[in-house]
């Protein structure tokens, strides 16, 4: 009988100690992820810091945007002794109101972030606030926000980093996210048993991130946008901009565009469009170079002959199109030079509708440069009708960006190769030094070099006594071509007889072009009641200033003997 007892409670001893075994080796072998994630979540708080990215420079090296160290300040709120003494210490250090201090600690809330991108400099004295307050539940952690030096100067090109994410938003920022590298990082707050921070795990960071040398120079960058304001505060209009290329390699040198941003502040502007790539609008005149180009080539133009240029008016396929002067009769140079729509629509309507509109799409014409993120194509519509050739040649009927103008223009002046749009100088890997430079496609011939010398003489005239004559320099050379083209007005159902976009595009020097310009407007006012707005009265006379200026800067000697005024009669308007 007691034998067979012991040898129950002996069993049962086993068994117990064999469940307690399978237990353990349960816990041990097939739970043992599971029961560590729970451990872990119970000693460890999880927060997020921003890391820093690449630094993006201009052309010269001088810093557009770069990564501060900054500091997160955070507390857990259950330990804290007294939040009050607490909020009242932190407030002029943090530059946080002392009510909003005071209801963060009041939360509830287990863990609160009091303050992020605090200036890395104050850490010193948080520290010492924590110690004579003997406040150990206030933590400190290293972290970093993007700053632009120049504020809003460039900031619709650079873009902006997210505050939140650390990831670039909008722009070259966002562009070059990949490179620029950056992000967030989970740290890990580590807590003992009472749930008390007592150290903290530190990131660890992408070391594959680039900094950025652009072919922006902020120099040119200012006088361009210090030129824009004078514009939009004389003008008034919706939308400007300015941009400025490299004929030859088509980098962007200047863009500055209205309405603009301070990327340092971007969450308090409604838009930051870029409207230089995310907009396209109807080129007006500026088409008419180019429907000359394909006349040459086609063999369809006599330069040795007057053309009947229809007194101020033409009917195509029943439909009235007027001229903004009662011209009569006019050389093809002419037409260019004085920007008669009657005349570029009459060389239109001789050419074969099938090459006119394959010229176009050849400039680059209703296709993104996919230079810039969100970038617009701008449309052209392949219609054969003769109105429809008619408007395309007036540029009534077809929309660009002023990107796809620069580079058309560009190709006018390098000798017919359109160039790609380009906005990074080079790489270079922050950790290996490692340079990169970025692929540049074979430029394509566009124009041929008979259409080339003919244009080049013609807009070198435009700026000299035709439509742009107001925008000449008395030191250089420009050449290029005014536009004006009407808005369609849905209240009326028509084109507006009010409402216009203005242009300019051209190079200069024109002898040896160094520079391309684009100056855009939408809806200009009138200055004067009298006023006729237009690309000669409204975008020209930008030029000069901004000519001379760059030219300056750059210690150009002047091309030109003192600016002669040439003797041609004024029949420009357009």
């Amino acid at each position: 009988m007691v034998k067979s007892k012991v040898y129950f409670f002996g069993a049962l001893i086993a068994l117990g100690f064999f469940l307690v075994v399978a237990r353990l080796a349960y816990l041990q072998i097939i739970k043992r992820e599971d029961y560590l994630s729970y451990i872990e979540k119970q000693y460890k708080a999880t927060e997020k810091v921003i890391l820093p990215r690449g630094t993006i420079f201009d052309s010269n090296g001088r810093i557009l945007s770069i990564s501060v160290p900054t500091l997160d300040v955070y507390a857990v709120t259950k330990y804290i002794k007294d939040k009050q003494k607490l909020a009242k210490q932190l407030s002029p250090v943090i530059k946080k109101p002392y009510p909003v201090l005071l209801k963060k600690l009041n939360s509830g809330k287990n863990y609160v972030v009091l303050a992020r991108g605090v200036d890395k400099s104050l850490k010193e004295r948080l520290l010492k606030i924590r110690k004579e307050l003997k406040e150990w539940n206030l933590g400190v952690v290293e972290s970093s926000r993007r700053f632009y030096p120049l504020n809003q100067i460039a900031g619709t090109n650079i873009g902006f980093v997210s505050r939140t994410t650390g990831k670039g938003m909008e722009g070259l920022e966002l562009k070059y996210d990949s490179k620029l590298g950056g992000g967030t990082a989970d740290i890990y707050l580590m807590k003992d048993a009472l749930g008390n921070p007592i150290t903290i795990e530190k990131p660890v960071q992408n070391t594959d991130t680039y900094d950025i040398k652009l072919t922006i120079d902020s120099n040119i960058q200012f006088i361009a946008e210090d030129v824009l304001k004078d514009f939009v505060k004389e003008r008034r209009p919706k939308e400007a901009l300015i941009l400025i290329t490299d004929p030859n390699t088509g980098d962007i040198i200047a863009n500055a565009t209205y309405p603009n941003y301070n990327p340092n502040k971007y969450w308090k502007y409604k838009s930051h469009r870029n409207i230089t790539f995310h907009s396209a609008y109807e080129p007006g005149s500026l088409a008419k170079p180019f429907i000359l180009a394909e006349a040459i080539d086609e063999g369809k133009v006599d330069f040795g002959r007057k053309m009947y240029c229809g007194e101020g008016k033409i009917f195509v396929d029943g439909i009235r199109i007027r001229d903004h002067k009662k011209f009569k009769n006019l050389t093809p140079e002419e037409i260019i030079i004085y920007s008669s729509n009657v005349g570029a629509i009459k060389i239109a309507l001789e050419l074969e509708p099938e090459k006119l509109y394959r010229k176009l799409h050849l400039l680059g014409f209703g296709a993104s440069t996919k230079t810039f993120p969100g970038e617009a194509s701008g449309i052209v519509r392949d219609n054969k009708r003769p109105v429809e050739v008619a408007y395309a040649a007036i540029g009534q009927n077809w929309t660009a960006t002023a990107v796809q103008v620069a580079m058309a223009y560009s190709a006018i002046a390098n000798g017919g190769y359109l160039p790609k749009p380009n906005f990074v100088k080079e790489f270079v890997n922050r950790e290996t030094g490692e340079v990169l430079k970025p692929e540049r496609p074979e430029k394509e011939k566009v124009l041929s070099d008979k259409s080339v010398k003919k244009l080049q003489e013609i807009l070198k005239m435009v700026v000299e006594k035709g439509t742009a004559k107001k925008g000449k320099s008395e030191y250089f050379t420009i050449a290029g071509k005014t536009g004006t083209a009407q808005k369609y007005d849905p209240t009326i159902k028509a084109l507006s007889t009010e409402k216009y976009y203005t242009w300019f595009a051209g190079y200069f020097p024109a002898e040896n072009p160094k520079f391309t310009v684009v100056i855009f407007a939408n809806e200009p006012k009138k200055i004067k009641k009298w006023e006729r707005i237009g690309g000669g009265s409204v975008s020209a006379p930008v030029l000069k200033k901004l000519v001379n200026r760059i030219m300056f800067y750059y210690k150009e000697k002047p091309d030109k003997n003192g600016g002669q005024e040439d003797g041609h009669q004024n029949t420009s308007g357009d």
